[in-house]
């Protein structure tokens, strides 16, 4: 029985033809939560009074990299199992339709609304467009303006506009290959690419310790590289036995707590090397890049068990299988763009705690979030797929044409 997960209304499903992967909606929640848990600590002071767990709440900004990895997983897999599948890949103009509906309209009316109240730098002034067309994070005298939390939306849509020429030259060059051949290649070139973003980390915060370049999609790329792979993977070994799979896949099925003590494993290192804790955060060179590369490793295990195996049980499933966090998983977008500028306010207006802080921005950005999705998100998402609304139509007309029994 597959997870229940899985009956949560989602709107957001994947394009036609492409399975749907249910834990992914609990994965969203965990990283909009801990991404508000963070920047609250921050707020508060707690990420460096608090000797225990400060350490901890100071990292939880890998709730991004979870983010960028689920980005590079699904919107990828549909791509590569066109692929494998040697079917056509997804039409350009209707996966630009889905992109923009999912992403633009709840964002422009966070922005505007939060800029209006509690107030937000610079998008009221000749400066506006910069960030209502995503371009923040290509100046450092832009990224702090607007939603701040936002740069990463712009990394997004800068994945977005690339992958499909990414996809289109792999199919080119691989396309009627074998499967295995297919996924070893792709492999090579996933991590050619994931090695040139550490390099480029590396040298660009040597070179510049204050600039955007980590920021952007080429000092982000190994994030979506990880996110990539796995669709790679899924697209090559989903629905086959055991018997038929890789070492790696079958143990993720059979023990998915093995790659959640693996990500608990990476998130404890990242506590225990000095990284920093304060802002603005100040790192040397050497712990800027492990800290790439750590979060790399824990969003990467955190994820697996929603990836492979994902009606095998397991108590990481079930706590992904979870109906509330399911639900808060359908919000999450919203939680992420409100959640700051609220924590903001709140925090000069509530007792100094961690804990009641974080609790109030959470449910006002949950409030706010819920409010955007279901008037906003929800009924402009039912346009993402026009065709299978037509077709929906068609057959529902002659259905409803039927003449009722007597009994």
């Amino acid at each position: 029985m597959r997870p229940a997960a899985q009956d949560v209304p989602d709107v957001v499903a994947p394009p036609p033809g492409n399975p749907r992967f249910p834990l992914f909606d609990s994965l969203r929640a965990v990283a909009a939560l801990s991404v508000v848990a963070t920047h609250t600590a921050g707020l508060s002071t707690f990420n460096y009074t608090n000797n225990l767990l400060g350490p901890f709440t100071a990292r939880l900004n890998v709730g991004v990299t979870i983010f960028f990895i689920i980005s590079g997983f699904l919107l990828y897999r549909p791509f590569v199992a066109a692929r494998l599948e040697g079917r056509p890949a997804p039409r350009l103009l209707a996966y630009a339709r889905r992109r923009l509906l999912r992403i633009v309209p709840a964002y422009w009316l966070a922005l505007t609304v939060l800029a209006i109240w509690p107030g937000l730098p610079a998008v009221f002034d000749h400066t506006w467009w910069i960030y209502y067309l995503y371009i923040q994070n290509w100046h450092p005298g832009w990224i702090t303006g607007g939603l701040a939390a936002a740069w990463s939306l712009a990394v997004e849509m800068s994945f977005y506009a690339v992958l499909p020429f990414y996809a289109m030259a792999t199919a080119r060059l691989l396309r009627g290959r074998s499967r295995l051949l297919q996924a070893r290649v792709e492999y090579a070139a996933l991590t050619v690419l994931a090695l040139a973003s550490v390099v480029g980390h590396v040298l660009e915060h040597k070179n510049d310790p204050n600039g955007t370049f980590a920021n952007t999609l080429p000092g982000t790329f190994l994030w979506f590289a990880l996110g990539m792979g796995l669709a790679v993977a899924s697209a090559a070994w989903h629905h086959r036995p055991d018997g038929e799979v890789p070492l790696f896949v079958r143990t993720v099925r059979r023990r998915g707590w093995l790659a959640w003590a693996a990500a608990f494993a990476a998130l404890v290192a990242t506590t225990r090397i000095g990284l920093p804790r304060t802002y603005p955060p100040l790192y040397t060179n050497l712990r800027w890049n492990l800290e790439y590369v750590l979060y790399a490793a824990v969003a990467f295990f955190f994820v697996l068990p929603a990836v492979f195996g994902d009606d095998r049980g397991g108590w990481p499933r079930r706590v992904l299988a979870w109906r509330p966090l399911a639900w808060l998983g359908l919000v999450s977008y919203g939680i992420f763009l409100w959640h700051l500028p609220l924590a903001e306010k709140l925090n000069g207006h509530l007792p100094h705690s961690y804990v009641l802080i974080t609790f109030v921005t959470a449910a006002a950005a949950t409030a706010c979030a819920t409010l955007s999705y279901y008037l906003v998100e929800r009924p402009l998402l039912k346009f993402k797929d026009p065709r299978s609304r037509r077709r929906e139509r068609a057959t529902a007309a002659p259905a409803a044409a039927q003449p009722r029994s007597a009994g």
